[in-house]
């Protein structure tokens, strides 16, 4: 025992003489360096951030442009404001929803600004050059921790993959800094300040909402995509949608490399493209496509209406095939395989459900009073008149069953999703133009929309 104590006796003394030989300043240059340019970063990016709600957001102009999610401002797909601050000054400010996006879970909100005001700001980067490994600071309010005040949270970290397939996060870049719940809407940076993603998820460990490492942001390069629809959508609607190629249907298990078409719907966008059963899609706008859940990653990326342009194995023969997604998705975040708008409405609506569902569509906000059925001519598009409700404006002024209903303000109305997202943005009393073919008659009236009938 004494040996034994005389040896710890002497660790000590030496383990002592060590520490006090020791320069006071454990500095290293490297670090050094890492660390004030991390500052550096810190303070050029912080004054662009926005709190929102329970949430967060980014400056991303200079005339007050910004962008959250979906799940954090849920009723931005109707005309709506709410009282926003930004870091570094806690200024407060009325914002407007200008555009929502459901399925990519990203709104567009805009500052109110005095004339000829500005506001600190953010640019978008090519998230496209994006690389695993890459540094990545994000910014947020997690838990809500700055309180009333406007002092949000830095947190530093890596870009662990890209090209995330899940669902409506449909190509998100996955990081490792720590994504919590307020977080929501925050920006991702690279090291030149440029905002690589919104974050908006991570993944939960045992049901608990704390971060795991695993979080995931939506990419610049696909909001970039969006910018000018969410700025410009036609007939007064601020919905933005998603889509995919109309009668497409792929061998979801099949073994190719590539997305394997399993079959080709007649009449459809699909089938006047080009597109045959059997086809094997190994690129799509330059982006390879593995398998059929990065052909929806990638048909993602961009708004519903967007031409792509498709690298086709058929056979021996390699063939170029431009596509438009032109089926609307639906709103949704939920399932791997997105379905058409028109097959999650099949499903039901529960009102309850839109409670909870931080995804879900506000309701409509009025109505034209009328019962249709889509033209089956899929060039003229539209919807069959086949019924009126008793206050419909479209009877009272003149319209008739089987008149083809075509055009609301000069937006195509295709699907009923072009229909729905002008009446959910659009109050009761709102005059609109309205046309619509008799026969083969093209005509157009003005009326004043009525209230929706509520459930």
């Amino acid at each position: 025992m004494k040996k034994i104590l005389t040896a710890l006796a002497f660790s000590l003394v030496i383990g002592g003489t060590m520490i006090a030989a020791q320069p006071k300043s454990l500095s290293n240059p490297t670090v050094d360096k890492v660390d004030a340019e991390v500052r550096a970063l810190t303070a050029k990016v912080y004054p662009a951030f926005v709190l929102i709600g329970g949430g967060s957001g980014v400056c991303i102009s200079e005339d007050g442009y910004f962008l959250t999610n979906h799940h954090v401002w849920s009723q931005a797909a109707q005309p709506a404001n709410m009282v926003v601050k930004m870091a570094g000054n806690s200024r407060q400010f009325t914002a407007d929803s200008i555009g929502a996006d459901p399925r990519g879970d990203i709104v567009l909100g805009k500052l109110r600004l005095k004339e000829g005001e500005k506001v600190p700001f953010v640019k978008l980067a090519d998230s496209d050059k994006v690389n695993v490994g890459d540094i990545c600071l994000s910014v947020g309010n997690p838990f809500l921790l700055s309180g009333t005040g406007s002092e949000p949270t830095v947190t530093l970290g890596t870009v662990t993959a890209t090209h995330r397939f899940q669902g409506g996060y449909n190509d998100s870049i996955q990081i490792d800094t720590s994504i919590n719940p307020g977080n929501s809407g925050g920006p991702s940076f690279n090291l030149d300040g440029e905002v690589i993603g919104i974050n908006g998820r991570n993944i939960a460990s045992h049901g608990k909402r704390f971060n795991t490492g695993a979080g995931y942001a939506i990419p610049a390069t696909q909001i970039r995509h969006f910018m000018d629809t969410f700025k410009a959508q036609d007939g007064g609607a601020r919905l933005v949608r998603h889509g995919f190629v109309s009668g497409l249907k792929f061998d979801m298990n099949a073994r190719e490399k590539g997305a394997v078409i399993r079959s080709v719907d007649e009449g459809s966008e699909a089938a006047e493209a080009g597109f045959k059963p059997g086809d094997i899609i190994v690129e799509a706008d330059g982006y390879e496509i593995f398998n059929p859940y990065r052909y929806f990653g990638v048909i993602g990326i961009k708004p519903r209406g967007s031409t792509f342009s498709f690298k086709v194995k058929r056979g021996a023969e390699m063939l170029q095939i431009k596509a438009r997604n032109d089926m609307p998705s639906e709103s949704g975040q939920f399932g791997n395989v997105p379905r058409s708008d028109d097959d999650a409405r099949r499903g039901g609506t529960n009102p309850l459900a839109r409670m909870s569902d931080p995804f879900a569509l506000p309701a409509a906000k009025s109505s034209l009073g009328f019962t249709g059925s889509y033209n089956t001519d899929r060039k003229v598009g539209g919807y069959r008149i086949t019924k009126f409700a008793a206050n419909s404006p479209l009877e009272a002024a003149g319209m008739q069953v089987d008149d083809i209903l075509t055009h609301i303000n000069g937006r195509h109305i295709m699907y009923f999703a072009d229909l729905s997202d002008i009446m959910i943005a659009l109050d009761a009393g709102t005059e609109v133009t309205i046309g619509y073919l008799r026969g083969e008659e093209k005509l157009e009236m003005k009326v004043k929309t009525v209230a929706a009938r509520t459930r």
